[in-house]
């Protein structure tokens, strides 16, 4: 189902029961909550485990350093980083940014490698660091981009019912807050569509058009043969 910024923002009025109070939120504080509802779904989405629905895959960016690497410019969160030894791709394990100067000064080749993420305060840049030091061009990611921010009546999002009416719905809970009014039964709406939303991304099908697969490959990335087909 597609529904546009204006929809899920008149979406959220009507299950806040605020369609002739918009006065109290006008539009562009109901843009702001719509944007928050519908990020706070991405999370939702993507902290399930195999949830897959919005990932992408991609070889990283140009090397920055010894061993920090550059991320694409939407990402988000990291779900899986492979590192090529010789003819095979190897999954990296997540490391405590603690652990910086320990595999810095340690760089074992022993086990597989380690890799953690860091955010540039100054620039908003995103790096991901890897141990040892591996050589360019020889790192897979496979990443769940930024979500979408709407910022024009028109910006569209096409998502199942269910995800859009929680994102009016939590939009509504945001509206009603700003007024100061009950949020009860909303509250109630949203807790059960988060069941709802969880139990049927567990669930989902991955042959599903809606997911973005491992795509082939060789050296086995993601699986146990093919060819690149990036």
């Amino acid at each position: 189902m597609q529904k546009t910024l204006s929809q899920l923002r008149e979406g959220a009025r009507n299950r806040a029961d605020m369609t002739l109070d918009s006065d109290s939120v006008d539009d562009t504080e109901a843009n702001l909550y719509v944007n928050e509802a519908y990020h706070e779904l991405y999370d939702l989405i993507t902290s399930a485990d195999d949830a897959r629905q919005f990932t992408v895959n991609a070889t990283i960016p140009p090397q920055v350093g010894t061993y920090s690497f550059r991320l694409p410019s939407d990402f988000y969160r990291v779900v899986s980083l492979h590192v090529r030894r010789g003819e095979y791709y190897v999954p990296a394990l997540p490391a405590d940014p603690s652990m910086y100067a320990e595999l810095a000064d340690n760089p074992s080749e022993i086990g597989p490698p380690r890799y953690f993420v860091r955010w540039d305060i100054n620039t908003g840049e995103r790096f991901v660091f890897v141990f040892p030091a591996p050589t360019p061009e020889t790192l897979a990611i496979t990443y769940w981009p930024q979500p979408a921010e709407l910022s024009l009546d028109s910006d569209s999002v096409d998502n199942p019912s269910s995800w859009l009416e929680f994102v009016t719905v939590s939009a509504g809970i945001r509206m009603l807050d700003k007024v100061e009014r009950d949020a009860t039964a909303l509250l109630l709406a949203k807790r059960q569509l988060e069941a709802r939303i969880r139990k049927a991304v567990y669930a989902s099908d991955f042959n599903s058009p809606r997911m973005i697969r491992d795509v082939a490959h060789r050296y086995g990335f993601g699986g146990f043969g093919g060819y690149y087909n990036w």
